[in-house]
């Protein structure tokens, strides 16, 4: 017969070691950054929206890093991105001193572009924020755009992007083509800025802008003065294949809703399932990650830092009033699932895609 002291002993005895190793465990990521000086790598030029929200984190994460590093950053563009991720995966030094705050290269992933090098399944992701695009379409097109529906009446627009080979691009071609709705490609605009102002001279009719963007520009500017008409939102696809719309785009239906409120049923296809892997990205636009290899106490300590960051007044009432919209962080791996999902897309889905990458 066991005596009950005896088990609440052991049972004390056991709590006192997990606590021990713990407190080891915190001791360890503490001495590991105490001292040091983290550069968060940055994979687009100075002032665009990557940026924007990499300086954000760069100004507050390093409060919550156990032993309170030094951070500094610096901005790699080039390629697309592309440039800042190589870097991080071939040159970047696996110290855990260097943390890339990318925009995601998974569309480059889909169409096997030959720049991008590095193996995005081995780099290490600390965390990850979601975003989505919203489209609208000046509201005087023939025969009028009073709401998203009318978008199947009207005549011939054109519908501006910034590469034939963009993600972006990409994306609005395949929603414009499974909606069916007669429009121009116009393509080549160096930035979301001069493709706005483009709208605005009415050289072109369409265009989609992240939901920062949409809310701080388009909305006041252009919206509630009734030159365009928002029409959809990209969906957001997880690692886990479920569709659902973003928090950030409220009162704004997703595209699939409406697609489904035109035909009379979801849509579908192989376009379908194209936009569907593209918009895998859409999850994790953006995230922190590391190079492969990294030492364990180093990513553990980084993403305590962004959980403990998230709970911070200052960190999230900055974020939202600068990009307008709420940081919806995730912290942990979903991006190797992500990198892993779209390798294993059908050849009949990434040849799709690829063609539109090779027409304009």
């Amino acid at each position: 017969m066991v005596r009950r002291d005896s088990i609440k002993y052991g049972l004390v005895v056991s709590l006192i070691w997990v606590l021990a190793f713990a407190a080891q465990g915190l001791a360890a990521e503490a001495s590991f950054y105490k001292g040091k000086t983290i550069t968060v790598l940055i994979n687009y030029g100075a002032g665009g929206p990557t940026d924007i929200e990499g300086r954000l984190i760069a100004r507050h994460l390093a409060k919550h890093i156990p032993g309170q590093p030094a951070i500094i950053v610096s901005n790699m563009a080039g390629a697309g991105g592309v440039t800042g991720a190589n870097y991080l995966g071939e040159v970047a030094k696996p110290d855990g001193l260097t943390m890339g705050y990318f925009t995601n290269q998974f569309f480059n992933l889909l169409v096997a572009d030959p720049n991008l090098r590095v193996d995005l399944a081995r780099l290490v992701y600390v965390a990850s924020i979601e975003g989505v695009s919203v489209a609208y379409i000046r509201r005087d097109v023939p025969p009028g755009i009073k709401e998203p529906k009318d978008i199947i009446k009207a005549q011939k627009f054109r519908a501006g992007g910034l590469s034939v080979n963009s993600s972006k691009d990409i994306r609005f071609r395949l929603q414009l083509d499974l909606l069916g709705a007669a429009y121009q490609y116009v393509t080549g605009y160096n930035s979301n800025s001069t493709a706005r102002l483009a709208l605005e001279r009415n050289e072109i009719q369409f265009f989609t802008e992240g939901t920062p963007a949409f809310h701080s520009v388009v909305t006041p500017n252009l919206v509630k003065t009734g030159l365009v008409t928002p029409l959809y939102h990209d969906e957001l696809v997880g690692a886990d294949g479920e569709v659902r719309p973003s928090a950030d785009a409220p009162g704004i239906a997703t595209f699939a809703q409406l697609y489904q409120a035109l035909h009379g049923k979801p849509p579908a296809g192989i376009l379908w399932e194209a936009l569907k892997v593209v918009n895998f990205g859409q999850a994790m636009q953006r995230h922190a990650v590391l190079p492969g290899g990294v030492p364990a106490e180093s990513a553990a300590a980084l993403k305590q830092a962004f959980a403990a960051m998230l709970k911070d007044s200052s960190f999230t009432e900055e974020f939202q009033r600068i990009t307008r919209t709420y940081p919806r962080f995730t912290v942990g791996p979903e991006g190797g699932k992500l990198v892993r999902k779209i390798a294993q897309a059908p050849a009949e889905v990434k040849n799709t895609v690829r063609q539109y990458t090779e027409k304009n």
